[in-house]
């Protein structure tokens, strides 16, 4: 009545929890890395939320250096405020 599982029909369980266990192997290696060499750790400095948008704006806007656009811009901007 019982039947006797062959070997061929592990074979799909046994390669599932073989890489579960490699997989799981390189997780807590990993883990033991970090925490065993300080200098592989994330270091978080705390910057307040203007300076992190000077530093965001100043990487994506260019000064102008150009004097005829510059005198462009500022006649611009007086025409605007009148």
């Amino acid at each position: 009545m019982f039947r006797i599982l062959a070997a061929a029909d592990l074979l799909p369980l046994w390669i599932i929890l073989g890489l579960l266990g490699f997989f799981g192997l390189l997780i807590l290696v990993i883990i033991f890395v970090k925490r065993r060499f300080t200098s592989l750790q994330i270091k978080k400095d705390e910057i307040d939320e203007q300076e992190a948008i000077r530093q965001e704006l100043d990487r994506y806007l260019v000064p102008i250096e150009d004097e005829e656009i510059q005198k462009a811009m500022a006649e611009d901007e007086l025409k605007n405020k009148k």
